[in-house]
């Protein structure tokens, strides 16, 4: 067991070129998991110009996003500069347990420049003091008196991540972490920021929050299981031009915990009343918290169909045949010769519900649009890594009783139409455009003619 310092990464010893610029107590801290400050003491004799804190978050799967900080300071040749990184802003979440990588750049008055040497450090909640637990790969970190509860933690991931790699053929290439609250209270800082509503009826027992960090709420043998199986599920099956479904993801990972739980009742209630949720729509996670047993029962559900009635090969075969770069539909016609709405109906049949008939499939390539420059560490808040990619709403959520869905409706939610009809549309859409765009137009020009007031 080793102890780890309250999120502190320090150099003390100073350096310095020509005996110009010379920087000390280099270091990190955090109080909370909102805000990571850099600080450092510089000495520039011949006064300082700039001084910037140049960071990356470390990513072994997608790659490290990076970012710089510029402090102020003060005109005399010796000052404290700092800079502080919110973690949890509207567009940026960095999660507790990344890791930095770190230095600073000076240049004083005379152009000289100086860097600090790159420090590491991991990113951990300042409110608690942590421990670590280690076994190969996998590192667990708990505070408190815990260390019994954090050892079967890690015995829980380790089996899982060995397990899932079996089932899925793969083997995860980096080290893991996982981060463990004594309860979701404790660690509701340190989540991906939600509605209010959400939180309110959903309860999170654990969250995939990056490709190598696991966070754990509530440590049952079956949350560890379902959260570290998801580790593996982002290696099987998301590459670099395509993801995995959340069914795909979600229903892999439940299918390893063990024991489903409420999720299997979810889908009992949803055959016993015909409200099931269509498959094709189970892309990402349901926002609905009503829904949310029922789409991991479900999700589940048709993954153990997919196992036990066309084996574990066919099985890896469908998340490599992703990897590689084919839709999710194309895939599945690959390796199993239906799709995902072939693959609803044969569920269905399976729970004794009637096949649904689905207006023929109609794929098609859409234009491509023009995308803003991502600020600096804007890493992703939502989405699948199927975050489980990137970064995932990967949660492992016991809700209220679920209930709802869509069943048999969801026949109408296919392509198809008449041209004629279509080519109609079009020209009415293009008349309204023009009619819009002159009556912006004419706003702009009133505008712009009206007088300003005076100041």
């Amino acid at each position: 067991m080793l102890a780890v310092l309250p999120a502190v990464a320090l150099l003390e010893g100073g350096s310095a070129r020509a005996d110009e610029i010379t920087v000390s107590n280099v270091q990190a801290t955090t109080v909370d998991p909102n805000a990571i400050t850099f600080s450092a003491r510089v000495l520039a004799p011949a006064g300082l110009e700039s001084a910037t804190v140049v960071f990356r978050v470390l990513n072994p799967k997608e790659g490290d996003v990076g970012g710089t900080g510029v402090s102020s300071f003060g005109p005399g040749s010796e000052n404290d500069v700092s800079f502080t990184l919110e973690t949890r802003a509207n567009r940026r979440y960095i999660p507790v347990g990344s890791v930095f990588r770190f230095h600073w750049e000076f240049i004083d008055s005379e152009g000289d420049m100086f860097a600090s040497e790159e420090l590491e450090y991991l990113f951990l909640d300042g409110r608690y003091r942590w421990n670590e637990e280690q076994d190969g790969d996998i590192a667990v970190y708990y505070y408190g008196s815990n260390e019994g509860l954090a050892e079967n933690v890690l015995a829980g991931a380790s089996a899982s991540i060995r397990e899932t790699e079996a089932l899925l053929q793969v083997d995860v290439p980096y080290p893991v972490r996982v981060l463990v609250w004594a309860s979701q209270s404790d660690g509701q800082l340190a989540m991906r920021p939600r509605s209010a509503a959400f939180d309110a009826l959903v309860r999170t027992g654990g969250q995939r929050v990056a490709a190598d960090l696991l966070f754990v709420f509530a440590a049952t043998a079956g949350v560890v299981r379902h959260e570290a199986a998801h580790i593996v599920t982002a290696v099987a099956g998301d590459g670099p031009f395509a993801r995995i479904p959340s069914w795909l993801d979600e229903g892999t990972a439940v299918y390893m915990q063990g024991n489903v739980g409420n999720y299997g009742e979810a889908v009992t209630f949803g055959v016993q009343t015909d409200r099931t949720l269509r498959l094709r729509n189970l892309d990402s996670p349901s926002n609905n918290p009503n829904e949310v047993n029922l789409f991991y029962g479900q999700s589940w559900s048709t993954v153990d169909l997919l196992v036990s009635e066309f084996g574990e090969q066919a099985f890896a075969d469908l998340y490599r045949t992703v990897r590689e770069g084919a839709r999710t539909d194309d895939a599945m016609e690959d390796v199993y010769g239906f799709d995902q709405d072939g693959l609803y109906n044969r569920w269905r049949e399976a729970k004794g519900l009637d096949a649904i008939d689905f207006a023929p499939r109609v794929d098609s390539t859409p234009a491509p649009q023009a995308e803003a420059t991502r600020a600096p560490l804007a890493i992703p808040t939502g989405g699948s890594a199927s975050t489980s990619g990137g970064e995932s709403d990967d949660d492992d959520e016991v809700a209220t009783p679920a209930a709802g869905g869509t069943g048999g409706t969801d026949a109408t939610a296919a392509g198809g139409g008449d041209g004629g009809s279509n080519a109609g549309a079009g020209i009415i859409v293009g008349l309204v455009t023009v009619l819009v765009a002159a009556a912006l137009g004419g706003a702009a020009i009133y505008v712009a003619r009206r007088p300003s007031s005076a100041a």
